[in-house]
């Protein structure tokens, strides 16, 4: 499972918790936004790669957001 669909699935799971507490519901609404928020940066964070062939490939999110440039005589990977 990549980052974001674990955020996503923790901010689904803080929701339902609002709903079964209506004592904290708010609470746990806001722990549902911030999940929300981690999972919108995972998806910001993806790699991106080439291949000598021209093909390009998406792997999974990466869990930083900084941008590196990796190059060899084979392929360019650039992390966004």
């Amino acid at each position: 499972m990549d980052r974001r669909t674990a955020c996503l699935n923790q901010a689904n799971a803080s929701r339902e918790k609002a709903i079964a507490d209506p004592e904290h519901h708010d609470q746990w609404i806001d722990e549902a936004i911030e999940w929300l928020k981690q999972a919108m940066e995972a998806s910001r964070c993806a790699i991106n790669t080439v291949e000598a062939d021209g093909t390009p490939h998406v792997a999974e999110p990466a869990g930083t957001a900084a941008i590196e440039t990796f190059a060899s005589p084979l392929r360019v990977i650039a992390r966004q």
